[in-house]
């Protein structure tokens, strides 16, 4: 009896162990609800060079929690010297046991172009480029350097089965939702040094979009109109080739938020120019970036490698036209084309 009594004592003990250092609802008396302590870490690698670039490139964290209805749960930042520590984790206290769903936008604190309002859903988390209206065109118009936006999403974490006391490591794959797009003008004079030296005030450079507003899931919310203007426009100068000759460019920088690719409202990058109203280039932009996805890798889905490549170079070389009559005004027609340093080759050069 007394051995019975005995072994009945430890496993008492030993259930009262457990029942303390577990991390979920156990029943001493009532039940009770033990907070967990969460860590977050994030990885990178989503680029052309496969390689976790978290901490040379992401300055600045914010998560979103939500339950499992989809109710805002608690929101956590950080931010500066810590994120650039090799085993760097964002810590959430205090959630009780549950799951629960986690968006993250980082980069929101490296410049102001970036707003998400307050939400009490999920379904109601945007990401918004902060923007102005050109009031005499009445456009919507976005016209800084963006910065870098990266956004990442885990479904589901599991926080019930947890010891208590422990941190339960959610990892967080990014995305980067922002990208750089170089225009570079370069006349092909042919002997007519004259027209040679293309300035950007000469033209006038524009993208047109639909992705002011990223949803929580990072697709496109609206598909509101959106003018992108060129942040920076300067003279460039190209050696070419032989290292000899040296010609200078018109040259316009855009900042742009994620391109999708989609069978409506694609964006188109106009050029015009400012002495005649004369439309140099149009193109639709995502069409002409995903013709050199092959020389990157071919088997890759379009939309995985709109999302891995973030630096897109349009090269012109515009080819100079005299009107008819004794002494016209003389205008610019596109004669090569190259994006990403790659040749475009059309069989049909209406295309452009």
């Amino acid at each position: 009896m007394k051995r019975f009594n005995t072994i009945a004592w430890m496993a008492a003990l030993l259930l009262g162990a457990f029942s303390f250092s577990a991390c979920d609802r156990v029943i001493y008396d009532q039940e009770v609800s033990e907070d967990c302590a969460v860590a977050v870490r994030f990885r990178f690698d989503f680029n052309l060079k496969y390689a976790d670039a978290f901490r040379n490139e992401v300055h600045s964290v914010a998560l979103y929690v939500f339950d499992k209805s989809g109710r805002f749960v608690t929101k956590a930042t950080e931010s500066g010297v810590p994120l650039t520590r090799e085993d760097y984790t964002l810590e959430i206290p205090g959630l009780k046991t549950g799951t629960y769903d986690v968006v993250a936008w980082c980069g929101l604190e490296d410049n102001d172009c970036f707003v998400v309002p307050d939400v009490t859903t999920k379904e109601e988390l945007i990401c918004r480029i902060k923007t102005t209206v050109r009031t005499k065109a009445q456009e919507t118009v976005s016209d800084k350097w963006l910065g870098s936006l990266f956004y990442g999403y885990v479904e589901n974490a599991d926080l019930v089965n947890l010891p208590r006391g422990s941190v339960n490591t959610i990892v967080i794959p990014l995305v980067k939702d922002t990208n750089s797009v170089t225009v570079l003008l370069q006349a092909i004079t042919d002997g007519m040094d004259d027209v040679g030296i293309l300035t950007p005030e000469q033209f006038d450079f524009v993208i047109y979009e639909n992705n002011a507003v990223l949803g929580w899931d990072n697709n496109l919310a609206n598909y509101n109109p959106l003018t992108y203007l060129p942040f920076n426009t300067k003279q460039g100068s190209i050696t070419l080739n032989d290292g000899t000759e040296v010609l200078t460019a018109a040259v316009a920088e855009f900042s742009v938020s994620r391109l999708v690719k989609r069978t409506e409202n694609n964006p188109r990058l106009i050029i015009t120019q400012r002495s005649n109203g004369k439309v140099v280039f149009d193109i639709p932009l995502i069409d002409y970036f995903l013709m050199v996805k092959a020389h990157y890798v071919q088997s890759m889905p379009d939309q995985e490698y709109l999302d891995r490549q973030d630096d897109y170079s349009v090269a012109i070389f515009l080819e100079y036209k005299k009107g008819p009559g004794p002494d016209p005004e003389g205008y610019y027609v596109a004669a090569r084309v190259y994006i990403n340093g790659w040749q475009i080759v059309f069989m049909n050069p209406d295309l452009y």
